[in-house]
């Protein structure tokens, strides 16, 4: 694949939407006036769990942001649904994917039957329509992309970078064993065998799910209570401490299909039997799609069990559960992190695509996509992210806004 931070420059004028191809956008505050649209678009496979209602009605009830829905129309036929929230920064209006900041892949809810058959889209074409139809914007970032879906239109002539990091994934096998070939399994094996003997000696464990709103809101809980530990201990700011957060994350528990299944799907250990029976000392978060499980969130505990490896030993429980034939990929989502190379063969780069709107726009969007390099040149390089770390520890006593949760 060509570097996407070079693909910068707009398309040749015969490779994007020309005037027989008229592109028009139509912008509502109300899910409820698209959801016949929304519910259709949504089961495609192709669409990630982040732009599903669940997860966009969790985001808007529990953070009280304004939402811009856009519905994206080719000679008045609608082919997509955008839902955008707009946040300020440094005096920039920046639209964006509603709860960008927590997910881990973004799609935009798309007709893919439609989209072999649409002409690319300029980055002018699709920011004039935007700007007719009222988007209170300076500039648009499509962020958290894979390469795949950044090749479709919408967004396959826009200008492009890297986002900062990659996300991780293992395949799903029916067969266990074969799941675990892919990573050593001989040795992750040895790894379980040993924390399991470690919490047998104090009493023993259990694999628990938040199969009721009230269990699934015990491990939320002590997710909540147990990760800012782990941050501060890290030199990083809490990102999950906003009332607003809980809130979405609670929702997100709570909101069930028909057969019960939780939108947010809790899993945890806990402590069976000893001086600490009843404990919680891990937590994971999962949505799933299609048979696309994504770790959301994780949380150990850092005073009870902390030599048994507690985490891993819920990742090779939850990993074991969910090798059937129902499911294809366990995600470990964004951010490259020592814990997830140990379980993942598969890396996947991700593209942040963006369009300006207006004039404003057009000015900031190099020193949008210079921030996002620079981001990622840290990321990338180790003594750049030590400097980088120490500067953030010196900061963490001030309120600060995250770009991105892992």
């Amino acid at each position: 694949m060509a570097n996407a931070q070079d693909i910068t420059a707009p398309l040749a004028r015969s490779a994007v939407a020309t005037r027989e191809h008229h592109l028009s956008a139509r912008i509502t505050p109300d899910l409820n006036t698209v959801s016949d649209l929304w519910q259709a678009l949504e089961a495609d496979p192709a669409v990630t769990f982040h732009q599903s209602r669940a997860w966009v009605e969790a985001w808007t009830d529990g953070t009280g942001v304004d939402l811009a829905i856009v519905t994206l129309e080719q000679n008045g036929s609608p082919f997509a649904i955008l839902p955008l929230e707009i946040e300020q920064m440094n005096g920039l209006k920046i639209a964006r994917f509603a709860g960008t900041a927590y997910s881990n892949e973004n799609t935009g809810l798309v007709d893919t039957h439609k989209q072999g058959r649409l002409e690319p889209i300029s980055a002018r074409d699709l920011g004039r329509a935007l700007s007719q139809a009222g988007l209170a914007a300076d500039i648009v970032l499509f962020d958290k992309m894979t390469p795949e879906t950044a090749a479709r239109p919408p967004f396959s002539a826009l200008p492009r970078v890297f986002h900062q990091n990659p996300s991780l994934q293992l395949p799903l096998l029916p067969d266990f064993a074969a799941v675990l070939a892919q990573i050593n399994g001989k040795r992750r094996r040895k790894k379980f065998r040993v924390s399991e003997r470690r919490l047998e000696a104090m009493g023993g464990y259990r694999h628990i799910t938040g199969d009721t709103d009230d269990q699934a809101l015990r491990l939320l809980d002590t997710f909540l209570d147990q990760k800012p530990v782990r941050l501060t201990a890290q030199g990083l700011p809490n990102v999950f401490a906003d009332p607003g957060i809980h809130a979405f994350l609670r929702q997100l528990a709570t909101t069930r299909d028909a057969d019960g299944k939780a939108a947010l799907e809790l899993h945890g250990i806990e402590l069976a039997g000893g001086e600490f029976q009843g404990e919680i000392i891990a937590v994971a978060g999962l949505t799933i799609k299609d048979g696309h499980v994504t770790c959301q969130f994780g949380s150990i505990s850092e005073d009870i069990a902390a030599d048994a490896s507690a985490g891993e030993l819920l990742f090779f429980r939850m990993i074991e559960h969910y090798s059937t034939d129902q499911y294809e990929v366990f995600d470990f989502g964004v951010g490259d992190q020592l814990y997830k190379r140990s379980w993942c063969p598969q890396r996947t780069a991700l593209v942040d695509c963006y369009v300006p709107l207006n004039l404003k726009g057009r000015l900031a969007a190099p020193l949008v996509a210079g921030a996002i390099r620079l981001k990622r040149a840290i990321k990338t390089s180790p003594a750049l992210h030590r400097i980088a770390s120490r500067l953030r520890g010196l900061t963490l006593s001030k309120p600060q806004v995250p770009a991105e949760a892992d």
